[in-house]
């Protein structure tokens, strides 16, 4: 099954992730806003889950992103 994320060349479902990509949260609801960052460290084996983040509010920790996220590679 392929998916579109609206996004060029963006990874979506078993992303592959490494530090700098930019990761995309859509919203999950009406009222919710889409949520993005950027990847500073993928702590998985070969860049999967968990991933640390910084969102652009500055915080950063770590990320287990679900099926509403993709990865925008660098």
């Amino acid at each position: 099954m392929v998916f579109s994320s609206g996004f060029p060349g963006a990874k979506v479902g078993g992303m592959k992730a490494t530090a700098g990509d930019r990761l995309l949260a859509h919203a999950g609801g009406v009222e919710e806003k889409d949520r993005s960052g950027v990847i500073t460290e993928a702590q998985g084996s070969y860049g999967e889950q968990p991933r640390v983040a910084r969102s652009g509010g500055g915080h950063s920790g770590p990320e287990f992103p679900g099926p509403d996220a993709v990865d925008v590679p660098t």
